[in-house]
């Protein structure tokens, strides 16, 4: 089983020969750490992770002893780890061999407090816009908001295995970062997934703070013969408090290609603005090919 390194993170795969035994134990997207045993003649590195040896190519800096931690990226073809960082203690190679059901438990329970609360991705990167006001770049911006927040991250990695995903945005999502909590994303995840709604917070530009919200739509009863998500309109809201307009809300209902505008202010004076505004409004999401089946501002209360 052949391998190389890739690019200078050095995700690695075991050549022939060593790690023959089945990979079956090791659970694609989580954390192993390994330890280097030997080097062979051609300079490959011979690491155990649990009771099965692959051979690395890990660069000259490595030694016999030292330990490292691995993120495994999959088997096929070949079997591939991602190095996250060096200088894992003796103690930590001893006691992590935990299953993949048993790390899940430990990290759920690590963060049981957050148990039935909205899955909220918090920005803890710079503002996502520095300058809002190209509005196709906006889009795409919040689009890679949500994209890249991790809660996706088990499907671009399998999408990655089978080479439909770039490395270079891999690494760009939290399981990556230094200090990342697993437990808090697998939370987030879980919840997400329950409740179908995910939210981010964070500075959508400099100094200013959006709390952005994306969901099916809840509906009471349903003459469907299962839940078919297929069929469900896409509710997106999004909630900013504006210096001058004050706090202002847009709730946006996609069904199919048809979108519904509702919009929301707290101060009188910026509902009448939004009221004077909104035909023009119109006119843009027209302009830009979105097939607008109704705005309507909304009086607050």
């Amino acid at each position: 089983m052949p391998t190389n390194p890739i690019g200078g993170i050095n995700p690695t795969v075991a050549p022939a020969g060593i790690g023959q035994s089945s990979q079956a134990s090791l659970r694609v997207g989580l954390e192993y750490v390994g330890k280097i045993i030997s080097f062979d003649p051609a300079g490959i590195a011979e690491v155990q992770i649990g009771d099965q040896v692959f051979g690395m190519k890990l660069g000259n800096n490595f030694a016999v002893g030292d330990v490292l931690h691995f993120r495994f990226l999959g088997s096929d073809p070949n079997p591939t780890f991602l190095l996250l960082s060096a200088g894992a203690n003796q103690s930590a190679f001893e006691n992590v061999i935990l299953s993949g059901t048993s790390l899940l438990i430990a990290q759920l329970q690590d963060e049981a407090q957050l148990q039935g609360q909205l899955s909220k991705v918090e920005s803890l990167l710079p503002p996502m816009l520095q300058n809002p006001q190209n509005s196709q770049l906006t889009a795409a911006q919040l689009q890679n908001a949500i994209v890249m927040s991790g809660l996706f991250y088990e499907s671009h990695l399998a999408n990655f295995a089978k080479g439909k995903w770039p490395l270079n945005a891999l690494m760009k999502e939290p399981q990556n970062r230094p200090n990342f909590n697993a437990s808090q994303i697998v939370n987030k995840q879980l919840d997400a997934l329950e409740n179908q709604t995910i939210r981010w917070n964070g500075n959508v530009w400099p100094g200013q703070l959006m709390d952005w919200q994306v969901a099916y739509e809840q509906e009471q009863s349903s003459s469907l013969p299962h839940d078919d998500n297929t069929n469900k309109a896409i509710v997106s809201v999004i909630e900013l408090d504006l210096p001058q307009l004050g706090k202002v809300q847009a709730r946006l209902t996609l069904r199919g290609n048809a979108l519904n505008v509702q919009l929301k202010a707290e101060k009188p004076q910026t509902e009448n603005l939004f009221r004077q505004e909104i035909s023009d409004l119109k006119s843009t999401f027209n302009a830009n090919g979105q097939e607008l089946k109704a705005m309507e501002v909304i009086t607050h209360g």
